[in-house]
């Protein structure tokens, strides 16, 4: 006997149009829009300080004493440090490594770029490991899941799109890689998305190498 489906089957533009409807209505456009509006402001921010400490400074005259401090960071320490940071709440901007690592190797600065965005993953992986690893813990996971609540409500909401929005702007990256763990987000698409870090550190160093060329 012949069945039919009487089930309508959507066409692309209607699978669009209530994808857009959904997420209007979720508010992942305002969220989305926020967070293009920090990245902006943080670039912003970073090019009008390094021109405030130029005119404070002078860079080019103070050009030997810096490099003199520099060259002192002995970089295997600064790795370590810098791993660190981007693996417990991550709360040094980056870009001070970045700018460090235009300073100390400036033939292989972008090789340094690569090496801290690396360094950046890896910490978020082991953020997400130790947000697993808190699951064991009752208290450790409550005093985590009360203190950063609002990236557990945007991951259950909104999955592996906050985490993209997390590697790319500025919202916490060590802190979104703790709270995937805790919700047991999938640890493969958490690698996947996480692999936009990359990307965010080379739009900095290229917005960051620009402005320095005129100074150092």
């Amino acid at each position: 006997m012949e069945t039919f489906n009487y089930k309508k089957k959507r066409t692309w533009t209607e699978r669009l149009h209530l994808n857009h409807k959904i997420n209007l209505r979720s508010g992942l456009y305002w969220f989305l829009g926020q967070n293009i509006i920090k990245l902006i402001i943080a670039l912003v921010i970073i090019v009008l300080a390094i021109y405030l400490i130029d005119w404070i400074f002078d860079l080019k005259k103070q050009q030997e004493y810096i490099q003199a401090i520099v060259d002192q960071m002995e970089p295997v320490y600064v790795f370590i440090f810098f791993l660190a940071t981007e693996s417990f709440m991550g709360l040094i901007p980056p870009d001070i490594f970045i700018v460090w690592g235009k300073a100390r190797f400036p033939d292989s600065a972008y090789l340094l770029v690569a090496i801290l965005a690396s360094l950046s993953y890896i910490g978020g992986i082991i953020a997400y490991k130790l947000g697993s690893w808190s699951l064991k813990f009752p208290r450790v996971k409550n005093f985590i899941a009360r203190k950063y609540e609002k990236n557990f409500d945007l991951i259950k909401k909104w999955g592996g799109l906050v985490i993209i929005v997390a590697a790319l702007f500025p919202l916490p990256f060590a802190m979104t890689s703790t709270a995937a763990g805790i919700v047991k987000y999938p640890f493969k698409q958490f690698l996947l998305f996480g692999l936009t870090r990359y990307i965010r550190f080379f739009l900095y160093a290229i917005v960051i190498f620009g402005v320095l060329k005129d100074f150092l």
